[in-house]
């Protein structure tokens, strides 16, 4: 048992990447640093649920930074549009409701003091943070675990945040001022993001909804998601509301289109570190099945179900791999389609011939 659960302990540090250690935040006022947090290590207990979300598939919570204001401008910016024009509502880190143009304006005029300049400024003075979560998750649920959320992770920093329902999955767009009511400007990082989504996968299932933040490569999933402002751009011109693509959507369909016409082989420089980062996966999840298989009739099933996981796994394929294989099926079903049109104009000209 003790074998058990230090292997599933040793996975679940991994899982949730707590080696890494969180940002110290830079106080502009003194030039300190507030001591980050210390990192909870996650027990043998906690591992084992998080193994078993894993390979059962639980919903991921996404948790990203998708932007910041430098200068009250930008921020300006960020409310309109959180606010749909002050058609959506708000919500404050004290719990106000705000709505319509006026309220808006009131709460940006609030953020004002601490420096911000209103254009032009040079530094992050806001973040804008989107909490989403896959289609059919209860609204209402989502709405009250990023309430929750912000008030855990950002009681020294005014916020507002706003449920968007233009979209098939829920989500939440949290805009964070960067410098606390100490004066400590937030200096977020990688391991800062993880422990995020960790929060508020917590936050959801204390509403009763089942979730996960398992990084990516622990599920088998090698394509980083695209970006927000990526995705916008590409639908605006998609549905010819005017633009072109995002220019690093141009840049991909060019690596494409010499690989696919010109034969001239895309080199990805992380493709070396992407195959031994799935192949250490692999043998972490083989050390747990092998620990659990040994264990009780539930850890054996266990076992079973995390190798059954590992097979599943998606071939090791980047997104430009995945785009020539996609162009080169088209490629072939055009040719097949040209192959039969000309077949069939052939047997049309021996009938006429028959008929003379």
């Amino acid at each position: 048992m003790r074998e058990i659960d230090g292997v599933l302990r040793d996975w679940g540090e991994v899982a949730s990447k707590t080696a890494a250690k969180p940002s110290k935040g830079r106080n502009i006022a003194g030039g300190k640093y507030k001591k980050p947090a210390k990192t909870p290590h996650i027990s043998a207990m906690a591992a084992r649920e998080k193994l078993a979300a894993t390979v059962r598939k639980a919903p991921e919570v996404m948790v990203k930074i998708s932007g910041g204001g430098k200068d009250m401008r930008g921020i300006k910016a960020h409310f309109d549009y959180i606010s749909r024009n002050g058609q959506v509502e708000i919500e404050d880190e004290q719990g106000r409701i705000h709505q319509g143009k006026e309220e808006v304006r009131d709460v940006r005029d609030d953020w004002k003091g601490g420096g911000i300049p209103y254009e032009s400024g040079t530094k992050r003075e806001a973040f804008n943070i989107v909490l989403s979560m896959p289609p059919g998750t209860d609204r209402a649920a989502v709405k009250d675990a990023a309430r929750e959320f912000a008030s855990e992770l950002f009681s020294n920093h005014q916020y507002v945040f706003a449920a968007h329902d233009d979209e098939k999955h829920p989500h939440i767009h949290l805009a964070v001022k960067a410098v606390d009511l100490d004066g400590v400007r937030m200096n977020p990082r990688k391991a800062d993001l993880q422990q995020w989504r960790e929060t508020f996968a917590e936050k959801l299932r204390g509403q009763g909804i089942e979730a996960n933040a398992t990084p990516r490569q622990l599920r088998g999933v090698v394509k980083k998601a695209e970006k927000q402002s990526v995705r916008h751009i590409n639908r605006r011109h998609r549905e010819g509301k005017g633009g072109e693509l995002a220019r690093v959507t141009q840049s991909q369909q060019k690596a494409v289109e010499r690989e696919v016409k010109e034969g001239q082989k895309h080199i990805n420089p992380a493709q070396d570190n992407i195959s031994a980062g799935r192949k250490q996966v692999q043998q972490g999840y083989g050390a747990v099945a092998r620990a659990l298989a040994a264990g009780a009739a539930e850890d054996k099933q266990l076992a079973l179900e995390v190798v059954q996981f590992v097979q599943q796994m998606p071939p090791v394929e980047t997104r430009h791999a995945e785009q020539v294989e996609a162009v080169k099926r088209g490629m072939a079903r055009e040719q097949s389609r040209a192959v039969q049109k000309d077949q069939g104009r052939g047997g049309e000209r021996k009938d006429q011939g028959r008929s003379r």
